[in-house]
């Protein structure tokens, strides 16, 4: 029988005010306030920590963001574009209606991290951890993503297009509709927790040793 097709994640719409509207600012938001029609453009970030501030139809374009704390913070209809940062701490933080654009992050800190109707493009970042993460209705487009654990993570409605997935853990995780067909899955660790997902017949040759190793198949030679 044939499996139907996974349902695509619905895109984001984000209600931002216009540029005429947008409260311009040079310096760091304030942690734990909350932050309307902001606009941070060219803004260096780097070390600020933003604990729980709230953002609220917010953009943040061309910042540098190395060791920036967004511990907890909530982004509801925002966009982030070009933010540069060795080091991203977003533990806890949620994200709904939102675009995050040509990011370029070394080490990505997310576990317990909630994004909901979210659309990742051309980003780029080296180490993930999305540990407890979830993700509904997210999409990932043109994005190197080279080093995932996304161990307990829990992901709806999830497409990964054009992408470049290197090491990717799902130990523990549960997936539901989420798609990697398009892209380039080099390495999958927590086998089992690709259950729910959408592969290529490339793919599934790839991943067929793992896949016997986890069943206790013996192939011989």
């Amino acid at each position: 029988m044939t499996r139907s097709a996974p349902r695509r994640p619905a895109p984001p719409s984000p209600d931002l005010p216009a540029p005429a509207d947008a409260v311009r600012s040079a310096r760091a938001p304030d942690a734990g306030a909350p932050h309307d029609d902001l606009l941070l453009e060219g803004v260096d970030l780097s070390g600020a920590d933003v604990t729980d501030a709230r953002f609220l139809g917010c953009r943040l374009l061309g910042c540098r963001g190395d060791d920036l704390v967004l511990t907890g913070a909530r982004f509801v209809d925002c966009v982030v574009a070009g933010l540069a940062a060795t080091a991203l701490t977003l533990r806890a933080s949620s994200w709904r209606e939102c675009a995050l654009e040509q990011l370029r992050v070394g080490a990505l800190s997310a576990p317990g991290a909630s994004l909901t109707r979210v659309a990742v493009a051309g980003a780029r970042v080296d180490f993930a951890d999305l540990r407890e993460s979830e993700l509904t209705d997210v999409t990932f487009t043109g994005c190197d993503l080279r080093d995932v654990d996304a161990t307990g993570a829990r992901w709806t409605r999830v497409r990964f297009e054009d992408c470049r997935v290197g090491a990717l853990e799902l130990s523990s995780a549960r997936l539901a509709d989420v798609d990697v067909s398009t892209s380039e899955l080099d390495g999958v660790s927590g086998v089992a927790g690709l259950r729910g997902a959408v592969v290529s017949e490339v793919q599934l040759l790839r991943l067929a040793p793992l896949l016997a190793a986890h069943l206790g198949i013996a192939v011989a030679g």
